[in-house]
């Protein structure tokens, strides 16, 4: 054979690659020419070797298995790559010294004798060889030729076995036999010929198989008690353990390697199914116990695994079970799980029927206080214009109120709210009528319409119909009372108003040169002309800001006074002290006095003074309530004013809508001291321009 092209070389990782001298190609995989029979065998299959750390391993690329022994699908290939492999050394051997070709060697041992599992030589006998077969005379042509199909196969067959042809041997080697015998033609086509070849190996393979299994079949009763007989063979031993612990033992060793590996293997297959029966039915049984034990601890839906695991394995019955204690933790766990489960479920629909519970109680409470309330709108105890605070002492002792406190949803307050908001709607859109109705005959209501007039007037407009007498009083009330309200604030605003314009002149009077030695008539001619003395019309109010001018202006010269006097007394003090202190001074301090007296006087104190009496000038007006502001935006206040007043008279008779927030505001239950604030506030005149 002439050296190989392929070279075997390795990259800097350590990986094998083969370059090709002449072609300069380069391959991972071992070149065909390269491999051994059985490596070009092994590729044939669905096996790959590989190597790790020099030791070799197998890998089913259809599987995905791994092993680190060769296979037995792969150790059957080999042997037979081996045999196959000597029988070519031989028969070349044999072609070189001129002699014939040897026959392969039968692959299966020669038909045995029967044996009994109760003989003790049942082994021996069974693999005693056997004296050589006779060899069958040739097969011979029939006189007249074969009158059947099945006749000429049978011959063809026939020829085959007096040439030893079995399994092994191809078609080619076969023809190169027989070709020369007369039965060779006893079937006329060549295909009839192939496929009488290839029904004749089948027949051989399925007979050794069928002698194999046999043979199996009558050694399994002798192993399988050899194996129970042994405490060592268990459920994963291998035939390593069992040549291991069988060394020595004639049944054992006279049996053929193949043979006890698949009745071992068996042996340990049907073991490994007990066990895992057995393990599954206790297994099964001791969840079972668990199950019924965890229900008898006091076990809740808040308890803890950990917890719950101590109370298990503390109980009497965990420990009086043998089987119990060798359960593991997950199952343990398991069970627990389980049981969680089922207690949540219980707690969820527990707690789901006391939430319906309570609120269909809720529910039931609302719709009575519902009634409740309807009744007292039936009594006319209450009306659009009710006060909670009124309503309370008739309602805090009945049990329908009583009832609703607490519970989910809205509140007595709430419900309340929602009924005297319905009258109030309900009564303007009963004012609205009647306003749309009076307005036809030009009639308005005022604030002093009493309600027979009102009345009167109703049933002259034909709407006594429409709404009953309960509503029309409501009615009338509700105007009334709107247009009292209006017209108070109305008097309110203007007051402030004037306040606001007497403030405005005492501040404009700065600007003139009025003395305090001056009277009001003597004043006149000086203000006269300013802007906020025309904006006043009463002569009173221009009197009152004029006798606050002055006021003021006596009380900051008293204030300058007594700091000019608390000055100088300080001064003085300081200065007897200094003399006291210092007599040899030479009197240097009472001259620096005299001079920080004359700063003083030429106007450094003064500035002093002028910026201390402006500041108290402008902390008194802000303690007044007033700002110089003011005066910039006393025309935008008379605007509005004016604006105010033009609503005001616009909406005389008329239904003002308030929101529904301002409603609650007015109509809830606050405390009466906060009420009263309120009302002080506006008494104050504090009430927000634009408040109606």
């Amino acid at each position: 054979m002439p050296d190989s092209l392929w070279s075997e070389y390795k990259n800097a990782e350590g990986r094998t690659y083969w370059s090709n001298s002449k072609t300069k190609q380069s391959v991972w995989e071992k070149p065909d020419e390269l491999r051994t029979p059985f490596e070009r065998a092994l590729a044939k299959t669905d096996w790959k070797q590989y190597t790790s750390k020099d030791r070799p391993y197998y890998v089913n690329s259809y599987t995905k298995e791994t092993k680190w022994d060769l296979p037995d699908e792969l150790v059957n290939l080999k042997r037979k790559v081996d045999r196959e492999e000597a029988y070519q050394e031989e028969r070349e051997t044999r072609r070189r010294k001129g002699l014939p070709s040897p026959t392969p060697p039968p692959r299966t041992p020669s038909p045995t004798r029967s044996i009994s599992p109760s003989n003790d030589n049942a082994m021996v006998s069974y693999t005693a060889p056997l004296p050589p077969r006779a060899k069958t005379p040739p097969p011979r042509w029939p006189v007249g030729g074969f009158l059947k199909y099945e006749d000429a196969e049978s011959a063809f067959m026939k020829l085959l076995a007096f040439f030893d042809i079995d399994e092994t041997i191809t078609w080619e080697d076969t023809l190169r036999k027989i070709i020369t015998h007369e039965l060779y033609k006893s079937l006329e086509t060549l295909a009839e010929k192939k496929d009488a070849f290839a029904k004749y190996q089948r027949k051989i393979v399925d007979d050794r198989l069928a002698a194999k299994a046999e043979r199996v079949e009558k050694l399994r009763p002798a192993l399988l008690a050899l194996f129970a007989s042994n405490r060592e063979i268990k459920s994963w031993s291998t035939a390593k353990t069992a040549n291991r612990v069988f060394r020595g033992n004639r049944m054992w060793e006279s049996a053929k390697e193949d043979e006890r590996e698949a009745i071992l293997d068996g042996y340990t297959r049907d073991m490994r199914l007990k066990e895992e029966t057995e393990a599954r039915d206790t297994r099964t049984r001791n969840l079972e116990s668990l199950n019924a034990l965890i229900r008898t601890l006091e076990i809740t839906v808040s308890t803890r695994w950990r917890q719950a695991h101590d109370l298990v394995v503390s109980s009497s019955a965990f420990k009086a079970d043998a089987d119990l204690e060798k359960v593991d933790t997950v199952d343990i766990l398991d069970v627990y799980d389980n049981y969680a489960r089922e207690l949540e479920k219980e707690h969820e629909e527990e707690s789901r029927k006391f939430r319906i519970s309570k609120v269909r109680e809720a529910r039931k409470a609302r719709d009575g206080f519902k009634e409740l309330l309807s009744e007292l709108r039936d009594k006319g105890e209450m009306t659009g214009r009710s006060k909670w605070m009124d309503l309370y002492p008739r309602i805090r002792d009945d049990e329908r109120y009583l009832a609703l406190l607490g519970k989910t949803g809205s509140n007595p307050l709430e419900l309340w709210m929602d009924a005297v908001d319905d009258l109030e709607e309900e009564t303007e859109r009963a004012a609205e009528k009647i306003n749309k109705g009076l307005a036809g005959i030009e009639k308005k209501v005022e604030a002093e319409t009493s309600w027979e007039e009102f009345e009167a007037w109703v049933k002259e407009a034909h709407l006594e119909t429409m709404i009953d007498v309960k509503l029309r009083k409501e009615v009338h009330a509700m105007i009334t009372a709107k247009l009292k309200q209006a017209a108070a604030d109305e008097i309110r605003r203007a007051e402030r108003k004037r306040r606001h314009r007497i403030d405005d002149l005492r501040y404009a009077l700065k600007t003139t040169k009025i003395t305090v030695e001056m009277s009001y008539e003597d004043a006149v001619p000086l203000m006269k002309d300013l802007p906020e003395y025309t904006d006043i019309d009463a002569e009173e109010d221009r009197r009152a800001a004029f006798d606050k001018y002055i006021r003021r202006m006596k009380e900051k010269i008293q204030d300058a006074a007594e700091a000019e006097a608390s000055t100088s007394t300080k001064r003085e003090s300081r200065r007897r002290d200094v003399d006291e202190d210092d007599p040899m001074d030479g009197g240097r301090s009472k001259e620096k006095d005299r001079k920080k007296d004359k700063y003083r006087d030429e106007g450094g104190d003064g500035e002093r003074r002028k910026d201390k009496e402006s500041g108290r000038e402008y902390s008194g007006r802000r303690g007044d309530g007033y700002g110089d502001e003011r005066r910039s935006s006393g025309l935008e206040r008379e605007k509005s004013g004016r604006r105010d007043s033009r609503g005001l008279g616009e909406g005389r008779g008329s239904i003002e809508v308030d929101d529904r927030e301002s409603k609650r505001r007015r109509m809830s239950s606050v405390p009466h001291s906060a009420n009263g604030a309120g009302d002080t506030e506006k008494e104050a005149g504090e009430v927000e321009e634009g408040e109606i």
